[in-house]
């Protein structure tokens, strides 16, 4: 007797990159291909393998794309240079990742870290102090006002 089939649940790709941590490491992300068309509101699944070896076939209209482990680290360091990141950023991150085997310095500009930070404090990832002291962070050499000038004009730029 076989092992029991895992259970499938659709998701959206934006529920997985929310709590992509939740996941197995060994588990597999399930996407639409391209993935140039990757949206927040794509549907997406995690595939669970019971058992080393078994073979599960992706569900319907998905692809196996990468091991949560990847997807997981790449979500650990886009969060570490960009606290709360908002989701289209995560999967910008994600299949820049998947096509092109990169993953590009997000503070190596202070206006567009700046963009980023203001984006995270409009969706509620972030306070305007917590950006502030993030970009702070990064460009030290900044003072105060500089830094306070540059965020006024992310946020600005970035309002929805």
């Amino acid at each position: 007797m076989s092992a029991p089939m895992p259970e499938r649940r659709l998701l959206t790709l934006a529920a997985i990159l929310q709590a992509s941590e939740a996941y197995p490491p060994t588990a597999w992300l399930c996407a639409p291909r391209p993935v140039a068309h990757w949206q927040p509101d794509s549907p997406a699944a995690v595939l669970l393998v019971a058992q080393p070896g078994q073979t599960v076939p992706a569900p319907p209209g998905l692809a196996r794309m990468l091991f949560m482990d990847e997807v997981q680290l790449l979500m650990k360091r886009l969060l570490e240079q960009v606290p709360g990141a908002p989701i289209w950023l995560r999967i910008q991150i994600l299949s820049r990742y998947k096509e092109h085997a990169e993953f590009p310095a997000l503070t190596a500009y202070p206006d567009t870290l700046a963009d980023y930070l203001a984006e995270a404090v409009h969706d509620g990832g972030l306070s305007a102090i917590e950006a502030l002291e993030h970009l702070r962070r990064y460009f030290a050499h900044f003072t105060l006002e500089a830094a306070q000038r540059i965020m006024t004009q992310a946020y600005i730029r970035t309002q929805k």
